[in-house]
């Protein structure tokens, strides 16, 4: 679609729980070919985290493998995300 930017979304899980659904979730957007951008957002539990995703319209079987890569690792990059400058604003990104 015209006006989007492809990139990465970078999500960590900050320190705290070791509950990853209680665990509060930072996430940054790179574009691919550009830095990563300065401003990040943050979620609180795996709810929070799931509802960002979906707002930036990550598939749900991309959302489903997050869920497992950050339950063991703490961070996962999702690739192939699209989002305007609009959305990017949206989300705090």
């Amino acid at each position: 679609m015209a006006g989007e930017i492809r990139g990465f979304l970078h999500v960590s899980r900050a320190a705290g729980p070791a509950d990853p659904i209680q665990a509060e979730y930072r996430i940054a957007f790179a574009p691919v070919g550009g830095h990563l951008r300065a401003r990040h957002a943050s979620c609180e539990g795996l709810d929070g985290l799931t509802d960002f995703l979906r707002k930036a319209r990550v598939p749900i079987p991309a959302i489903e493998h997050a869920w497992r890569t950050l339950a063991k690792r703490g961070v996962h990059s999702i690739p192939n995300v699209f989002l305007t400058a609009a959305q990017l604003e949206a989300l705090g990104l």
